[in-house]
């Protein structure tokens, strides 16, 4: 029944698409370059004065619009440069090149950012943060790398579960609930050196948003957020060299074109942190070893102006080793294929072929103890999208995909003949996801604009797979197991799926005042396994099945935006409710590693988070910045039939992400002769932590007892970075120069916990403070471009 929904709904858009073109409509393509250096201007605008159309240039600077025939008064513009004035005679299907001059009065203006001043009035969707490449790489960060991940977690909404710790949390959803992508593929892994560094290169990076609220339904499988970032296609006109030096690793990119039609990007970077972890105070941290590269490649082929077919690679390799005798190693590999055809001026096809992997191994070398863990996931997909621009005003998309998912939840083999580990698998896991969506986004009138969608996904987990079967009326142990049914390969163990509307709302009230609103539904099959608060090498990744649930999660979003002297100061104000269906809670002393009927050790529990964010952002002068105050709740709780798998008596109690306050502010000062200065100042309530509330006998011993889980907090978090950056530029049309960038991490030097341990010494219970970085860590950086 709901396949031949789908279907009605897809054709019946198609159709009225097609009859909805009233009039004949010419393409016109202009290609915006740079006066001096003849270089394509990315990010530059297009107005059209009498019918006020508009574009954006794309990465090699073509802007492409279709319109009515006649004679147009066409503006083009871009940051940094004089705006330009052309006529053009739109009779036939027409392209036309477009040089701006630069402007030489004031580098630090020069922001390459595809972003409109108004953008945040005018689109439709809420709860969106793109990140300006440049100001990241200026930003003040730990040990001089410049960092997206980092650079995210400053805005409203977005926290991380501490310093060093991986992956990033969005309005109270945890790190495995967002969905990654990196040219359309996922990532599984999103850090380098346990938390430190985020896995992608800044310097391969042409886009970052991430979505945090109800995002366009041709995305699913995550139940928080999206995060999309975008790699550069190679330069065109000619080769170019850049990259950069800080105290932890080296990176290069070179891109260029291979002939007139393919173009290349390739990029890599390889860190040597050893030495400076023994600079920590931590012990943990400075006796630890790390090493970490990572490569990009990208080809892009342009036969016609109406073909496009790129293919991009990456991959990345970590080693951390502990003190003691345990070494980790973690990869990941991602491969993309993209074929986008114009199948009319208003109509486009993209169809591409997707592969990701996440491999973990864990060494183990004390003598006659020796062995090696391993475990992954992979991801195969494909997928199609249509998208129809009806007119200026109404825009469809419509799109099918299809994934293939293996997982290896764990095995062990011991490593060398003397070893007396005994080798242990636990039986892989295979599944199926299909989807399928419509979305449109229509300007009913001026002020006023729609965006609705709805997808549909269905899911299946696939044999060969043993499923248990249990007592009634007990929870679930290994020692309730009746039965088990043992599905070959192929076979459908366990299906799922649901419809996941999608629906946002605009309305502008004045020039600089809009009113936006959201709702939306999202499900997710895959589950991180882990029991820490931060992601760590032992996590593992499984698929829905009989006794885990998928994950749903409903959210409504609602915000006022103001902007201010001519957009140069922007105000807004968002608040959100979500809840969760089916998250993923542990039992007391729950055996996750290598447990081959792990739904003894998970219950299933309900999730709800709330909150408000305010931002203050001015983005002109030579003073510009921003202010952040967010204030979200993040609750769950475990309600069962049976009192003993109760977590809190089934009372809902403060996640392990839940912060109730956290206030970001960034701010940069444009100096004389090209400097800089950049700080922030960040603070957060501590994360709730289960502290022992008293002690009882146990065999005539001393035993600590917690009562409750999560009914305390470790102490808040504040932290204050600076940093100068010198731009060696003497005007734009340099080709090569060079920023340097001078930081200090945590300027006055405060030792903020990230955890605190509780022991038993001569009779009474001592805590122990943790800190990741308890001290000043300055740093220098340079970046190079020629």
């Amino acid at each position: 029944m709901g396949l031949r929904l789908l279907l009605f709904l897809f054709f019946f858009f198609l159709g009225f698409c097609s009859s909805a073109v009233a009039q004949q409509r010419l393409r016109l393509s202009i290609v915006v370059r740079d006066g001096i250096t003849r270089k394509p201007i990315s990010g530059a605008s297009l107005f059209i004065a009498e019918t006020k159309l508009g574009g954006r240039a794309d990465s090699a600077g073509v802007i492409s619009i279709t319109h009515p025939p006649g004679v147009l008064t066409a503006y083009v513009s871009a940051v940094g440069y004089f705006r330009g004035r052309e006529t053009v005679v739109l009779d036939f299907n027409k392209r036309v090149e477009y040089y701006l001059q630069p402007r030489s009065t004031d580098l630090d203006e020069v922001d390459v950012r595809a972003i409109r001043k108004d953008k945040n009035i005018k689109d439709v969707q809420m709860g969106q943060i793109q990140l300006s490449m440049p100001e990241l790489k200026r930003m003040p960060v730990v040990l001089g790398e410049p960092d997206i991940l980092k650079a995210l977690s400053l805005q409203a909404g977005v926290t991380t579960a501490g310093e060093g710790a991986g992956g990033f949390n969005v309005r109270g959803g945890r790190a495995d609930q967002n969905l990654v992508l990196v040219d359309g593929a996922p990532l599984f892994n999103t850090s380098h050196l346990l938390g430190f560094y985020t896995n992608i290169n800044p310097d391969m990076v042409q886009d970052v948003s991430l979505s945090k609220g109800a995002f366009s339904a041709q995305y699913g499988g995550r139940v928080s957020s999206l995060l999309l970032m975008s790699t550069r296609n190679g330069n065109k006109d000619g080769w170019r060299v850049s990259g950069g030096v800080s105290p932890v690793s080296v990176r290069a990119v070179v891109d260029g074109p291979i002939t007139k039609k393919l173009t290349l990007l390739a990029g890599g970077r390889i860190a040597f942190p050893n030495y400076l972890l023994q600079l920590f105070p931590t012990t943990s941290v400075k006796n630890s070893r790390a090493f970490f590269y990572d490569g990009n490649l990208k080809l892009t082929y342009t036969p016609d102006e109406r073909n496009t077919i790129s293919l991009s690679a990456y991959r990345s390799q970590d080693n951390f080793r502990f003190p003691g005798d345990t070494l980790y190693g973690w990869q990941s590999n991602v491969l993309t294929g993209r074929w986008s055809y114009l199948i009319r001026p208003n109509m486009q096809l993209n169809l591409a072929a997707l592969y990701s992997g996440y491999y973990l191994n864990v060494d183990g070398v004390t003598p006659n103890l020796g062995f090696r863990f391993t475990s992954h996931i992979e991801q195969r997909e494909g997928k199609a999208d249509v998208f129809y621009t009806i007119a200026k005003k109404h825009k469809v998309q419509v799109g099918v995909n299809g994934i293939l998912y293996g997982i290896q939840t764990g095995a062990i083999q011991p490593a060398g003949n003397l070893s007396s580990i005994n080798p242990k698998q636990v039986n892989p896991e295979r599944g199926r996801e299909l989807g399928a969506y419509v979305n449109t986004e229509w300007e009913l009138m001026p002020a006023v604009t729609l965006m609705a969608g709805l997808r549909y996904s269905a899911f299946a987990m696939l044999g060969p797979q043993t499923v248990y079967g249990y007592a009634e009326n007990v929870p679930v142990s290994p020692e309730t197991v009746t039965d088990s049914v043992l599905y070959r390969s192929g076979q459908v163990a366990q299906a799922y799926g649901g419809f996941e509307p999608r629906l946002a709302l605009r309305v502008q009230l004045a020039k600089h005042t809009a009113i936006k609103a959201s709702a939306g539904r999202t499900r997710q099959y895959l589950n991180l396994i882990s029991n820490t608060t931060a992601i760590t090498p032992l996590d593992f990744w499984k698929l829905s099945d009989r006794y885990q649930r998928p994950q749903i999660a409903d959210q409504v979003s609602l915000g006022i935006f103001q902007n201010f002297l001519d957009n140069g100061l922007e105000l807004s104000v968002e608040g959100y409710y979500k809840r969760l269906q089916n998250q993923i809670e542990y039992r007391y002393g729950a055996d996750l590693i290598l447990n081959p009927k792990l739904e003894t050790a998970l219950v299933q529990a309900a999730g709800k988070a709330y909150g408000v964010e305010l931002g203050l952002s001015k983005t002109s002068g030579r003073l510009t910045g921003q202010l952040n105050y967010t204030y979200a709740r993040s609750l769950i709780a475990v309600q069962t039939a049976f009192d003993a798998l109760r977590i809190n008596g089934g009372a809902y109690y403060p996640a392990y992400i839940d912060r109730p306050h956290t206030v970001n502010v960034q701010a940069r000062w444009s100096m004389s002769h090209n400097w800089s200065f950049s700080s922030n100042f960040v603070y957060y309530t501590g994360v709730p932590a289960t502290y022992p509330d008293g002690q009882y006998t146990y065999n005539g011993e001393p035993v600590q007892d917690y009562s409750r889980r999560n009914a305390d907090r470790i102490p808040d978090y504040h932290r204050l970075d600076v940093a100068f950056s010198k731009d060696t530029r003497f005007n734009k049309a340099q080709k090569r120069y060079g920023i340097w960038t001078l930081g200090i991490y945590n300027l006055y030097a405060h030792k903020n916990p990230y955890s605190i341990y509780f022991t038993r010494f001569n009779q009474r219970t001592e805590s122990y403070r943790l800190s990741v970085f308890g001290t000043m860590i300055p740093s220098i950086a340079y970046n190079f471009f020629f």
